[in-house]
């Protein structure tokens, strides 16, 4: 509309401009040497006629018939174009149906429902001739139906196209870990690595399935690559990285090369001294190596950050002696940092009790049983070793048995427990052997639950709740313990 107002306007002002010329004289006369020139007047010869005029009035003739000449022109380019602007204006509304039905299948994957996803993803491949649009909506649905074949041929034939090559590889990646294949997911993840690098689930993905398989030069790699991309805080990649080099020291330990795992535990501790595991092995090997003194500072330290009794285990095999006395002595150094916790304690009596020290043992034990002492609810280490201490000190064994049964239903000792799944594994390891889960083993109390009553008055319920809370503590302390972490 716009166009053809301006294409009016400007006929009208040629239209004004011929008007206006002519109307000036049809004659207009000046002498160049002997010449007469006339100004403003033609004349047309054809055989048999002659046009006089003035150039006015020719203006005037070559704007109209210019006009003509462009409408018709108009008028035959929309006709020539009318079928096409039909094909387009029915292709545009396919389209715009084909989104509805796309956005729509979309909505119906979100609210999880399989039925109306597969009826928008059968529409939405109907209207739209474009597949990488439609795949991923059709994949996605035959997963909510539990299609997980279909699924796997839709994300798959979303490889063969540059634009959905991405997505079909989270697909084929979501549908491997689903699986338990790792291998396969580990693939799949490389491949979406090398397409998009800096990706931030890809680089936590990279990690984790490199990890899992064995490969921890690419984890460490990919850890450091996510920690540059801020796909991870950097106190949590810090600390990955400590646990991932502690794993490939004790890897190099077990393969024979100290040196080796030496160089890798030290970086380990010095990224995480808080690492306990890593404070452990550093002092073995150190001691291993006849570093008596830095071992006994590294465990030291160790020790007032997170008390562990491997720590008492390897600072005695620093400097062993026959000595229960001299054993005793040591381990008040070890300890001097946290004489105060029960782990403390418990290394302190077992070393009394090596060296025959009845009383001293007995003191130990009881502040280690906690606020109510050795009458309240000890652990089961100390319910032990008070049974060690009455039959070695009076051969007392029937007194011996009552605190081993005592320790048959004592609160237990701390473990490394998964913060993800619970269990409770014997030795500390990178991952958790039931869930996988990295960095998941702190070293805590299990939590223990009492059996619950599903029926009887509300008062009895209240009490059965309350009772099934984890007990953590000696007493009657019902608040959970802070876990150490490893």
């Amino acid at each position: 509309m716009a166009r053809t107002l301006f294409f009016c306007v400007k006929a009208a002002i040629l239209v004004g401009i011929a008007v206006w010329l002519a109307g000036w004289p049809s004659e207009v006369s000046f002498l160049l040497a002997p010449y007469r020139v006339d100004l403003f007047f033609v004349t047309f010869d054809w055989p048999g006629y002659r046009i006089d005029t003035n150039i006015g009035v020719l203006i005037f003739a070559a704007a109209i018939a210019a006009i003509l000449v462009a409408l018709l022109y108009r008028f035959w380019r929309s006709l020539y174009r009318a079928p096409g602007d039909v094909g387009r204006a029915v292709q545009s509304g396919r389209r715009r149906r084909g989104y509805k039905a796309l956005t729509q299948g979309m909505v119906a994957v979100a609210a999880g429902e399989p039925d109306e996803a597969s009826r928008w993803a059968k529409r939405a491949d109907t209207l739209l001739d474009e597949p990488p649009l439609t795949m991923l909506l059709s994949a996605q649905a035959a997963q909510l139906t539990g299609d997980e074949a279909a699924a796997k041929r839709y994300f798959t034939a979303m490889l063969d196209s540059d634009e959905t090559r991405f997505l079909g590889l989270r697909g084929l990646l979501t549908q491997a870990m689903r699986d338990g294949d790792t291998q396969a997911a580990l693939d799949y993840v490389r491949q979406a690595h090398a397409l998009r690098p800096r990706t931030p689930w890809v680089l936590t993905s990279l990690f984790d399935l490199s990890q899992r398989c064995g490969d921890l030069t690419t984890a460490e790699r990919a850890l450091k690559d996510a920690a540059r991309a801020k796909a991870l805080p950097a106190a949590e990649a810090t600390r990955k990285r400590a646990v991932l080099l502690l794993e490939r020291a004790q890897a190099a330990q077990r393969g024979g090369d100290t040196t080796a795992a030496q160089g890798l535990v030290r970086e380990a501790h010095k990224l995480a001294p808080d690492l306990t595991p890593a404070s452990i092995l550093l002092g073995e090997l150190l001691v291993a190596t006849g570093h008596l003194r830095r071992a006994e500072k590294v465990l030291e330290k160790a020790w007032a950050a997170a008390p562990h009794p491997d720590l008492a285990r390897v600072y005695l095999a620093a400097r062993p002696s026959g000595d229960g006395i001299e054993r005793l002595k040591r381990l008040g150094k070890l300890t001097a940092a946290r004489s105060d916790h029960p782990e403390s304690h418990l290394a302190l009596a077992r070393a009394a009790l090596e060296a025959k020290l009845w009383g001293e043992a007995r003191r130990h034990l009881s502040v280690a049983a906690g606020p109510d002492g050795l009458d309240g609810t000890p652990s089961e280490s100390v319910c032990r070793l008070m049974a060690e201490l009455v039959e070695s000190e009076d051969g007392d064994a029937d007194t011996a048995r009552a605190w081993l049964t005592r320790a048959a239903d004592a609160p237990p000792d701390p473990a490394w427990v998964c913060g993800s799944c619970g269990a409770v594994a014997p030795a500390w390891s990178a991952r958790c052997g039931a869930c996988e889960a990295f960095d998941g083993l702190a070293w805590q109390q299990p939590p223990r639950v009492a059996p619950k009553v599903l029926d009887g008055p509300a008062e009895v319920l209240a009490g059965e709740q309350a009772a099934a809370l984890p007990v953590v503590g000696a007493g009657e302390a019902s608040a959970p313990v802070p876990a150490e972490k490893a």
